[in-house]
């Protein structure tokens, strides 16, 4: 199965259009359009019956008030996970999500499957559609040292729908349900940094 994308192809940036939030005017860190990439997939095995699609960033920093010489956040800080989209149950004939199909308010189309919370909910469910659920895109702190590196992922599943998924459900809720189920995988990485001194590198 292979996995790509209009918007970027593999290591490139991701665009500011499709982040959470970008460099403003003072270096100062603004909204941005928060639209989903595209993405589309091929070579899906047969007896695929449905899809799930994600978005990970494992460079998360652990520690904020850490900082080097420079002020920014060592490079070398341990790092966590941060889920930026969970989509599961995508009907097996979807093969394609165009350039923001799932932006803010229009985040549950039926054809697209449904949308998981993600980590910008804070542990909290946020209502349907809004900041939080879907796809939300990269905002990592301006003064990381380190560039973002974000996996975008497309599971085929033998399964029509993940058996006892939650109403409002996580990617851990997806992942533990997936396993024994995954006929193939396709991966599509893009980076992010609102980091000047990194953004020309």
């Amino acid at each position: 199965m292979e996995l790509q994308s209009h918007t970027f192809s593999e290591g490139e940036m991701i665009p500011e259009r499709c982040a959470y939030g970008r460099l403003g005017e003072g270096g100062k860190t603004v909204a941005s359009e928060n639209l989903n990439p595209h993405l589309a997939w091929t070579d899906a095995p047969e007896g695929t019956k449905s899809f799930v699609v994600a978005c990970l960033d494992d460079d998360v920093p652990t520690n904020l008030e850490e900082r080097d010489h420079a002020g920014e956040i060592p490079a070398g800080q341990i790092r966590r996970r941060f889920v930026h989209w969970v989509q599961a149950d995508v009907a097996p004939e979807t093969t394609e999500f165009p350039e923001g199909a799932l932006r803010h308010g229009v985040k549950t189309p039926k054809k697209f499957g449904l949308p998981g919370i993600n980590d910008y909910s804070r542990g909290t469910v946020p209502e349907p559609g809004s900041v939080g659920t879907g796809y939300d895109g990269p905002c990592p702190p301006f003064f990381d040292a380190r560039r973002h590196y974000y996996r975008f992922q497309v599971a085929a599943l033998d399964v029509a729908h993940l058996e006892g998924l939650p109403r409002t459900f996580t990617w851990k809720d997806v992942e533990d349900r997936m396993k024994g189920h995954v006929l193939a995988t396709a991966e599509l990485v893009g980076r992010y940094t609102l980091n000047p001194r990194l953004r020309g590198a």
